[in-house]
């Protein structure tokens, strides 16, 4: 029975010969494994783009495509260049054509008949090998993940952050207008009384009656404006919406 952790994993058989291929899969029998057939070296180079395999038992004499012509051209491949390869052969026993598989990207040579025990514990050994680059690659995946969420939330701090002095900026503009506007009020208000006092002692007609009235009617706007904000009570949450307007004193 599969353990609840473990996830079935996936190995290639190749060789030309379905009955070899039937032997194998007898030998490899285990609930942990799902185990893919080919017998031609073009269709284990297609099965391996569909699938991900965890080990190839790869037979060395085969027709058209032998064995380290298969092992160079998944060498050649990103996806298949690190599939671990053993190499099974009934006839190359010799050593060169042994260097040759290792040369090839092999990483073991077994010879028929196999021995099943050997078999096993070679082939359990890469499934532990599978399964803990997979432990790895998903605690990098993870870890990357986190360093994103941190970077994510280190961002969103410094937009706080940026926000929080710019409130802290208008409390400070809004404050210091305050102060100004209770520098200004009393002799605003002289200069509108005594304005608004000569205004009513001349005619119109007078040369300076028109620029006075102008004085006049400008410090009154000033002095709203100053009434606005001294009526500010919340520095955090107040908006400004009155309209600026050019003040002419000639």
């Amino acid at each position: 029975m599969v353990e609840k952790n473990k996830e079935k994993v996936n190995i290639l058989i190749v060789d030309d010969r379905k009955e070899n291929l039937l032997a194998l899969e007898a030998l490899l029998e285990n609930p942990e494994i799902t185990i893919i057939k080919a017998e031609s070296g073009n269709q284990a180079l297609g099965l391996m783009l569909e699938f991900n395999f965890a080990l190839v038992l790869l037979d060395v004499q085969m027709p058209e495509m032998d064995g380290f012509e298969v092992a160079e051209l998944m060498r050649g491949k990103e996806k298949t260049r690190n599939i671990p390869i053993i190499f099974v052969t009934a006839i190359n026993k010799e050593e060169k054509y042994v260097f040759k598989g290792y040369e090839m990207g092999g990483v073991d040579y077994l010879f028929k008949p196999i021995n099943p025990h050997v078999l096993k514990s070679k082939v359990s050994v890469f499934l532990e090998l599978y399964r803990k680059r997979l432990e790895l690659e998903k605690m990098v995946n993870e870890k990357s993940e986190y360093i994103l969420e941190l970077h994510q939330l280190n961002k969103r701090i410094q937009e706080q952050q940026k926000e929080l002095l710019e409130k802290e900026k208008l409390q400070s503009i809004l404050e210091m207008a305050v102060t100004i506007s209770h520098e200004f009020s009393q002799p605003l208000s002289v200069i509108i009384g005594y304005t608004d006092m000569l205004l009513n002692t001349m005619e119109k007609e007078d040369p300076m009656y028109n620029k006075l009235r102008k004085i006049l009617d400008n410090a009154e706007s000033l002095a709203e404006v100053i009434r606005r904000v001294r009526s500010i009570t919340n520095y955090k949450s107040v908006t400004y919406t009155g309209e600026s307007k050019m003040v002419d004193i000639d």
